[in-house]
């Protein structure tokens, strides 16, 4: 029977005369909500339920159907393609530098970048970086611990074992991890959300004793909503807890906190062992930010660095009279050094890309700059000469071609758009090209080289274009909020005048422009395309947030409230509903659409697009296809999972494109 139910399939796909496929059905179950005098009728809320065997056999039925319409040859050849370039990414990370090669990060992915830069926005910091230089009192002469994420997620397992013989003596299971210091030999204090442990879901510091239950781990500060923040900043050997919007003294032993002083910002960097002070990020009085000085002694407050003609991202301390400053012109990174008094000199020849600071030794900064068109590249930087010297750099068997354009935002605001391809292509109405963005969370999409691992598709004649959308940060504090909230038509209707622009040079068509986009960019994609479908001839929106009424109830949904609104506020519920990409599908043509998630994300849980895809399959008119991909063994990260199903994920996407956009 399975047979022949897969031949009847491939029959369909191939039929050119066949208006729409024969999807697997899923069950539906009637559910009627009334939230604020709206009615929300969701026949597939069953789908919320991820242990539902009902929802595996479906989920198994659309494996299948997707893998019989992906052309199987052309997606291998993509698939070996990928991690032939991956080897090459990975040999040229492992070269050894001046530097200590910990320091040298390869090719970004980018999904999980702005996992990270989301998880700023809700003061969590990097996960495993605490391991990399010790501070004083975080060593323990038994033990040593290995943070392991959980399918590349949010979840992470600690495993501490004995130095000696490396024996396993512990795990524990954490989320939204942070490490502090070791108590002593056995104990250690650690940063985790109180959910994982005793249900709550707010965050919490802990103390725990090394071969004890986790659950007698004692509790010494915890944050007073589910969606507090908490950071843990160590000078020498004192503490200091950043919690609700304060910054205080912390007496680790007790949990005691003293001296709580408003912080009134972002802090991006703690500082001077003797005085210290943190260097807080403040937009409220400049667009563009200003960065100001919080003596943590006494909360005298202070100008450090007044508004610049770039947007200020953040700082770091040289030495008492050097300090590097990084920021954001126009969807590139912009470094410069200020010098006392008050002197701010850019590094000119470090632009339209991103810049990673290394080190600093012997009065040289150690910097890295990535392209849209030249792959990752070191420097150091003579503070004495003010000369820059190229170190070494990355390079790939692909040459790219990559230019700016300028469109007009749905504000009436110009912005930029990258567009990139393998070098001597022309640009056609006929050419292949994929759209990008993201559109939230102050997030900036800044270039990389083979963005998206891209480079398999501009090898084979295909363009990428990267689009900078309100909600990030590129253009200020105001292009953030401007889609916030109801304000989020901002970045769908911009997005759409990006590809009119694009349209207007001769660079692509509504037959051959599809657009891609991951987690806020899944939901970009989405809202995009009820908003503008005829402009797409092909969409991927990738582990996307798709309920947007229900967001808050499922695992790091509580922390983008502040970005999407909360959808259990009435005024807020009446400006989000009208965009959830799930509740405003109607019946009409929609173009092909490719949805793919992964069946172990612990951040955009995975009901986001399975739901999304039964009500897409049952409302579009179209004879293009829906197709869903569930990544088995997957998170949120389009790197996570088995590195075969890794290359394989990305493979989908590429083929999708290429046998809708005609390459």
């Amino acid at each position: 029977m399975k047979l022949i139910l897969r031949f009847f399939i491939l029959t369909l796909l191939t039929s050119q005369s066949f208006a729409q496929y024969i999807y697997p059905v899923p069950k539906k179950i009637s559910q009627t909500e009334i939230r604020f005098g709206s009615v929300i009728t969701d026949p597939f809320k069953w789908m919320e339920n991820h242990s539902d065997p009902d929802l595996w056999s479906w989920i198994e039925a659309q494996k299948e159907f997707t893998r019989d319409y992906l052309n199987q040859e052309l997606f291998e050849a993509f698939a070996a393609r990928i991690k032939d370039i991956r080897k090459i990414r990975d040999n040229q990370i492992k070269k050894p530098l001046e530097y200590p090669s910990s320091s040298l990060p390869g090719i970004e992915e980018d999904i999980s970048l702005m996992g990270r830069t989301e998880k700023r926005f809700m003061k969590w910091e990097g996960l495993s970086s605490s391991f990399k230089s010790l501070p004083p009192k975080s060593e323990s002469s038994l033990y040593k611990i290995q943070p392991q994420t959980v399918q590349s997620g949010d979840l992470m397992r600690l495993i501490v074992s004995q130095k000696n013989d490396n024996k396993i003596v512990d795990i524990m299971l954490v989320k939204f991890y942070n490490f502090i210091a070791w108590a002593d030999d056995q104990s250690f204090y650690y940063i985790s959300d109180l959910d994982e442990r005793i249900g709550g879901g707010k965050p919490a510091l802990f103390k725990h004793t090394v071969g004890d239950s986790q659950s007698e781990d004692q509790v010494l500060v915890t944050g007073k909503t589910d969606t507090s923040s908490m950071m843990v900043h160590q000078i020498g050997d004192r503490f200091f807890i950043e919690l609700d919007g304060f910054i205080g003294s912390l007496h680790l032993d007790s949990g005691k906190i003293t001296n709580r002083l408003p912080v009134n910002g972002e802090i991006v960097e703690v500082i001077n062992e003797t005085d210290p002070e943190a260097v807080i990020l403040n937009f409220e009085e400049a667009n563009y930010g200003e960065l100001n000085k919080l003596r943590l002694r006494d909360g005298q407050r202070k100008i450090f660095l007044k508004e610049q003609n770039f947007v200020l991202d953040k700082s770091i301390h040289l030495s008492p009279s050097e300090i590097l400053i990084i920021g954001l012109k126009d969807a590139s990174h912009v470094v410069a050094l200020l010098s006392f008094p008050q002197t701010l000199h850019v590094i000119e020849d470090l632009k339209d890309g991103t810049i990673e600071y290394l080190g600093f030794k012997n009065n040289k900064v150690s910097l890295s700059l990535e392209t849209y068109s030249t792959p990752k590249s070191f420097y150091q930087y003579d503070l004495g000469t003010k000369e820059l010297s190229l170190i070494a750099s990355h390079s790939y068997p692909i040459e790219i071609e990559a230019e700016k354009i300028n469109y007009t935002a749905s504000n009436g605001q110009q912005a930029s758009m990258w567009v990139m391809r393998k070098k001597g292509t022309i640009l056609s109405a006929e050419t292949p090209l994929i759209l990008y963005g993201y559109g939230g969370f102050r997030v900036s999409v800044t270039p990389a080289f083979g963005i998206y691992e891209s480079l398999p598709w501009l090898e084979r004649g295909g363009a990428l274009a990267v689009v900078t959308l309100p909600g990030s940060l590129d253009y200020g504090e105001s292009w953030y909020q401007l889609a916030r909230n109801s304000g989020r038509t901002h970045s769908f209707d911009s997005f759409a005048l990006a590809a009119q622009t694009l349209f207007k040079k001769g660079w692509s068509s509504p037959d051959h422009l599809g657009m891609m986009g991951a987690s806020n960019g899944g939901t970009l994609v989405a809202g995009t395309l009820q908003r503008h479908s005829k402009l797409f001839k092909a969409a991927v929106p990738l582990v996307g947030v798709m309920d947007l009424i229900n967001f808050p109830l499922f695992t790091a949904g509580k922390y983008w409230t502040n970005d999407y609104g909360n959808p259990f506020s009435e005024r807020e519920f009446n400006g989000i509903y009208p965009l959830s990409p799930y509740h405003n599908l109607q019946k009409r043509d929609y173009p092909a659409t490719l949805v793919m998630t992964a069946e172990f994300d612990d951040r955009v849980v995975p009901m986001h697009s399975y739901k999304y895809v039964a009500r897409l399959q049952e409302y579009n008119t179209s004879s293009a296809p829906i197709l869903l991909y569930n990544k088995e063994w997957g998170g949120h990260a389009r790197a996570s999972g088995s590195s075969r199903e890794s290359s394989r994920f990305v493979s989908a996407f590429y083929t999708f494109f290429s046998q809708q956009l005609g390459l």
